[in-house]
């Protein structure tokens, strides 16, 4: 059985970006060259992640950065409006990975709280 989505709003993603929790920003190269990525997140864009959460921890960390998610460690979600981040959360349950969070709001309402 797949585990469920958890969906999470701003108070929660800003929790999750203080205690370190691996934030997955699955938008395109072209957002985040316009964007950034969400702060405390890496990009993965949604079409690579499959194969991202399927890489050993050394080559994870070595991509990206960032030590690869246990699967039963939190792992947060975004994308520009939460629908792909959705998708990325179903993907990652298929995986194996079974604490997965979508931040509903996605970027939009991020950029709306930083403004």
């Amino acid at each position: 059985a797949l585990g469920n989505v958890t969906n999470i709003g701003i108070g929660e993603l800003k929790n999750h970006q203080n205690d370190g929790t691996l934030i997955i920003d699955v938008r395109e190269l072209n957002e985040i060259a316009e964007t950034g990525v969400l702060p405390g997140g890496i990009n993965i864009p949604l079409g690579d992640l499959t194969k991202a959460l399927s890489k050993t921890p050394e080559d994870f960390e070595s991509t990206y950065g960032r030590k690869k998610p246990a699967k039963d460690s939190d792992i947060v979600f975004s994308c520009r409006s939460g629908k792909r981040s959705a998708q990325a959360c179903n993907k990652a349950l298929e995986l194996g990975f079974n604490r997965v969070l979508n931040f509903q709001g996605g970027w939009l309402e991020w950029e709306k709280e930083i403004k």
